[in-house]
């Protein structure tokens, strides 16, 4: 068998009448950006998340500038945020001429460990990123409460988080301001790139309407230094049509994630990174962990299996940061992930004899 890590055109394969009738529409209409889709996408993020207000952006990264930019983020204020993440969890601090603080990550989620977030705060941390990994959301109430306490911005970069769910809790209803990613390798995506950011509070949605479009007020004027990041209609219609489909896809990804549970269960080999019973995950990635990771590959690849590795760089170990100033706590166990951390492939389609060969493959070796 030949199976990729994603087919990103399998959405587009199965529903290509509906999409190609929603971009024959739009087109038709001659209304491009800010129309009915878009006002109807903030609408539907807005009612699955539970939150006050919404506003699209051209990408999660500009979500997570442009939140920044809201708090007033400024040089040399403090930024903590796991260095085990996409570069897109740093380079927005970065851009806004702050000083990331990468503090380690808890070994059962993943995700930053509370009590070393904690330790790590000083008379400069002006905000959090905490970053939901691989579809999967923590509960962030008691985080939330402590940082409100010392007036530090929660900021949730829930990028692959959209449709889970912790404590009756959803993805990207944490935040006090929350990011998330429309990206191709998403589970629900624009067919190119998008983002939106989520808030409840007026104060900051009122400032994002303005940095979306060059700082322009309600009344036309150009009142404060903004940027250009929106999203065409063209992908809002697509995005929307697939969150009409977005039961469908949750079910399907969560079949085929407890297939490999079933099958993986009795390898003591490797370590699955599974959900609690208060968690519903999308399986944004399907993870295991394992001593061998980089023969397994291997062996996988020669077998026709294309797997993925997040992350096999920290970022506080980029080139990138050669330029700027940083703060590193122990990351032990972000340095343990990166070694050990597989991807699998996960996706609506995978068929449950490709699993099998998978698995298969995984427990033989």
């Amino acid at each position: 068998m030949q199976i990729p890590f994603n087919k990103f055109n399998s959405f587009y394969l199965k529903n290509k009448e509906k999409t190609l009738s929603k971009l024959d529409k739009v087109l038709n209409s001659g209304k491009y950006i800010r129309d009915k889709e878009i006002d109807f996408l903030e609408a539907n993020i807005k009612k699955l998340t539970k939150r006050k207000f919404t506003i699209t952006t051209s990408s999660c990264t500009d979500a997570i500038f442009l939140a920044l930019k809201t708090i007033d983020i400024k040089p040399g204020d403090e930024i903590i945020l796991p260095s085990f993440s996409y570069i897109a969890s740093l380079s927005p601090i970065l851009m806004c001429n702050a000083k990331p603080v990468f503090v380690d990550i808890s070994p059962e989620t993943l995700t930053l460990d509370f009590d070393l977030i904690k330790k790590a705060i000083t008379p400069k941390t002006k905000a959090v990123i905490f970053v939901q990994l691989f579809g999967y959301s923590q509960d962030l109430s008691e985080l939330k409460s402590f940082l409100k306490g010392k007036n530090i911005t929660l900021i949730e970069d829930a990028a692959q988080a959209l449709g889970s769910k912790v404590n009756n809790l959803n993805g990207g209803e944490q935040g006090d301001l929350s990011c998330i990613s429309f990206d191709p390798t998403k589970i629900v995506s624009a067919f190119g790139t998008g983002g939106i950011v989520l808030t409840d509070n007026q104060e900051y949605y009122d400032k994002l309407t303005k940095l979306i479009h060059h700082g322009r007020n309600k009344n036309g004027e150009f009142e404060i230094l903004g940027y250009n990041s929106k999203i065409s209609e063209l992908n809002a219609s697509i995005i929307n049509l697939q969150l009409e489909n977005l039961d469908s896809i949750l079910d399907k990804n969560n079949n085929i994630a407890n297939q490999y549970f079933a099958e993986l269960a009795n390898n003591k080999s490797i370590k699955l990174l599974k959900p609690n019973l208060n968690q519903f995950s999308t399986y944004h990635k399907f993870v295991i962990l394992t001593k061998n990771r980089n023969e397994l590959r291997r062996y996988l690849y020669n077998n026709g299996i294309e797997t993925k590795i997040h992350y096999s760089t920290l970022l506080h170990e980029q080139k990138l940061l050669n330029n700027f100033k940083f703060k590193v706590h122990s990351l032990q166990n972000s340095e343990y992930a990166k070694e050990k951390v597989l991807s699998l492939p996960i996706y609506p389609n995978l068929t449950k004899e490709e699993i099998s060969y998978i698995c298969n493959l995984i427990n033989n070796y």
